[in-house]
């Protein structure tokens, strides 16, 4: 028979390891010791950040710089070919359709997303 001396010592050699003793102060398993920060004599916490003077400016909704102005850009292509544009307005495929005049002609001018211009009169 096997005394049960020898799994007792394993037992509590394996229970009194350092790991149990590295525990932080406070948790539950240290045996309700209280945390240092509460013994006399310790330091206060450390102080808070003030809170700045002025609030700090909402980001921006613009996205201006990230994305080009399709409009302006298609706006200045139509004039770029002599027509004077009236009202430009986007399209559901991504074109833009303006109306036009050029020499006193009224005319529709059709930009699409791949660069193409297409007047209609």
């Amino acid at each position: 028979m096997r005394s049960p001396l020898p799994v007792a010592l394993i037992a509590l050699a394996l229970l009194s390891s350092p790991a149990m003793a590295q525990l932080v102060p406070g948790s539950a398993g240290n045996g309700g010791r209280i945390p240092d920060t509460m013994l006399p004599g310790a330091l206060p916490p450390p102080p808070t950040m003030p809170a700045p003077s002025s609030p700090a400016p909402a980001p921006s909704a613009s996205y201006g710089n990230r994305y080009p102005n399709t409009e302006s850009l298609s706006s200045d292509r139509i004039q770029s070919q002599g027509y004077r544009v009236q009202r430009i307005t986007p399209q559901i495929n991504g074109s833009w359709k303006a109306d036009t005049r050029r020499d006193g002609v009224p005319s529709r001018v059709i930009i699409y997303p791949d660069g193409r211009m297409v007047e209609e009169r």
